[in-house]
């Protein structure tokens, strides 16, 4: 093997190493920032789960504030992506009611089978200062943006009344949708109701759409 097959194939496996370190360091940070949020969160507990020293936090994030935004990020934007799929202008009422569907489908979804993302999701609309508010402000809060879009749009087809107001009408919608998964546990132990559930959720589902079409 000569020395250039050689420098190339130990900077590919460093490459490699880089990227799983970086990617161990954020799912361990996600799931800690979860269950503990931002301020309860050390950078010693995020090392000790992803069984990484402490100082690769500062090296690849420049610290637990630059982790904790990379993981917003890639939270926020996966869920933008998604409802930009989703909330196009409908063209008949069969179509909204499938996209607004979709689009309750996938705020549950993300909630459910990535619970770690639903809880940071949930703690960063709590609070009022963050470290991660541009991020949380061109993502997340993109997402409202396109809901009061969608709803205009649905407007100009004449598919939803006009004497709704577009804000008032998305922030009741998004508002019942974050309640039901911040909730949900209790519901489930006390009302054995839960969107885990298949009927439970299609009934809550019907609800919120009910909310804006009819």
């Amino acid at each position: 093997m000569n020395k250039v097959t050689k420098r190339k194939k130990t900077k590919s496996a460093s490459n490699a190493s880089t990227a799983t370190a970086r990617e161990d360091l954020m799912k361990a940070a996600r799931h800690q920032f979860a269950l503990k949020g931002l301020s309860g969160t050390s950078i010693r507990n995020i090392a000790s789960a992803a069984s990484i020293n402490s100082s690769m936090i500062s090296y690849y994030f420049k610290g637990k504030q630059g982790l904790y935004i990379e993981c917003l990020k890639e939270i926020g934007k996966k869920q933008l992506e998604m409802s930009q799929n989703i909330l196009t202008p409908p063209k008949n009422r069969q179509e909204l009611e499938v996209r607004l569907g979709l689009f309750i489908d996938s705020i549950f979804d993300l909630f459910l089978n990535d619970r770690d993302a639903g809880l940071i999701i949930i703690r960063e609309y709590d609070r009022h200062h963050s470290p991660g508010e541009k991020i949380f402000t061109s993502t997340l809060l993109k997402v409202f943006d396109l809901l009061i879009d969608f709803i205009k749009s649905s407007q100009k087809s004449k598919l939803i009344s006009k004497t709704k107001d577009p804000f008032i009408l998305a922030s009741l919608f998004f508002g019942a949708l974050v309640n039901m998964m911040r909730m949900d546990h209790i519901k489930e132990k006390h009302y054995d109701f839960s969107i885990k559930k298949t009927g439970k959720r299609n009934k809550v589902k019907a609800h919120l759409i009910g909310m804006i079409v009819n």
